[in-house]
């Protein structure tokens, strides 16, 4: 069950071709319309540590984008293009960055608002037009046939709407089973999803998902009290899910860039025009679970709360990726919050790539000692 590399082989992205690749770095980015462009849709994981990349930003700039950059730098996925969002003031940075000294690769930044009103929808719904515009100019085909139409937008959304439901599904598997599917496995499967061609991996996701159901019902499942919920940014550390995966407790409930932001809430489409389909894709892009970025953090805690409410919560785990301005001005906000509702929280704020696994992993177990 957990030998994912060699599961997901036809899927992972050192499998393909990697010439029709357009990076993007922020799960506000509208995948629907990369792939309506004829282009497959990659997130930039910052997998390597910082080494160029340092000589273009301040020490005390955040590490993940740093490492963004070093990804950026040696371009080892021959990306096409980058699609940057204005999810912070370091992501703005990084764009002009890549815009000024690595122009060799075309980049459109999208400004996502930060408020969800009429006004923001129809903002937003013309900046994804004009992202689609950009994607059109992409193609070497120049002519009619180089336009997002109506039917390239509509199974684009069909197809990532069919992976969204795949990954829920697999969540409510691993939340029941993670004796089967470790946090270490899931959280694996959740970074192949963001960067596997989608047709391929939503067939490799179905055999996965039927394989984990059989292996569900054969097998006794044990019971990992207590109930925690891990809320951040994006954290993609694979070290940190190893530590978690060895610990007596179970992940009931997250908030992250990397699983229920990225998966949750479909895009409803019907017959109508492409500026109908475009206006329903940046409507659930920005009603999806929202991100501390968004102006109404009131509405943040109301999502959280009701998560805890649901998934009966014994304690939250906050992880903060180092420098994130928008998490480390949202948590002390939820740690008041938390107690008013006598859930027990625990701050760790990790530097990407680069952490004391043995600190981290002392830490958690103190917390969970805590809890009744």
């Amino acid at each position: 069950m957990n030998n994912i590399d060699n599961f997901f082989s036809n899927s992972i992205k050192t499998e393909k071709t990697t010439e029709q690749f357009v990076g993007w770095a922020c799960s506000y980015t509208p995948e629907e319309l990369v792939l309506a462009g004829g282009f497959l849709p990659l997130r930039i994981l910052g997998e390597q540590k910082p080494f160029k990349a340092e000589s273009y930003f301040p020490t005390n700039f955040c590490p993940f984008i740093k490492s963004i950059w070093e990804d950026i730098l040696n371009n080892q996925n021959k990306l096409k293009a980058i699609i940057f969002t204005n999810s912070c003031d370091g992501m703005r940075r990084l764009y002009d960055i890549c815009n000024t000294y690595n122009s060799k690769i075309p980049s459109f930044l999208l400004d996502v608002p930060r408020i969800k009103n009429q006004l923001a929808l129809d903002h937003f719904t013309y900046n994804l037009s004009k992202m689609a515009k950009f994607m059109e100019t992409l193609k070497k085909d120049k002519s009619e046939n180089s336009k997002i139409n109506n039917s390239d937008i509509k199974n684009a959304v069909k197809l990532i709407n069919k992976k969204r439901e795949l990954l829920k599904e697999l969540t409510l598997c691993y939340k029941n089973t993670q004796n089967l599917i470790n946090v270490q496995t899931y959280y694996k499967i959740m970074e192949i999803s963001m960067t596997s061609d989608p047709y391929i991996f939503i067939e490799d996701l179905k055999k996965y998902i039927n394989i984990a159901n059989e292996s569900r019902i054969n097998n006794n499942v044990i019971e990992m009290p207590p109930d925690i919920m891990i809320i951040g940014n994006f954290i993609n550390e694979e070290a940190l899910w190893k530590i978690i995966s060895e610990l007596n407790f179970k992940i009931a409930a997250d908030d992250l860039c990397n699983s229920s932001r990225y998966y949750e809430k479909k895009v409803e489409i019907n017959d109508s025009s492409n500026r109908d389909i475009i206006k329903s894709i940046a409507y659930r892009y920005l009603n999806k679970p929202q991100c501390m970025r968004m102006a109404n953090l009131g509405l943040k805690l109301e999502e959280i709360n009701k998560s805890i409410a649901e998934n009966k919560i014994k304690g939250v785990i906050f992880i903060s990726q180092k420098f994130c301005d928008n998490t480390l001005l949202f948590y002390p906000i939820l740690k008041q919050n938390l107690a008013e509702i006598n859930i027990p929280g625990l701050f760790i704020e990790i530097e990407h790539n680069n952490f004391s696994t043995g600190q981290i992993k002392t830490r958690i177990q103190a917390f969970l000692e805590m809890i009744p």
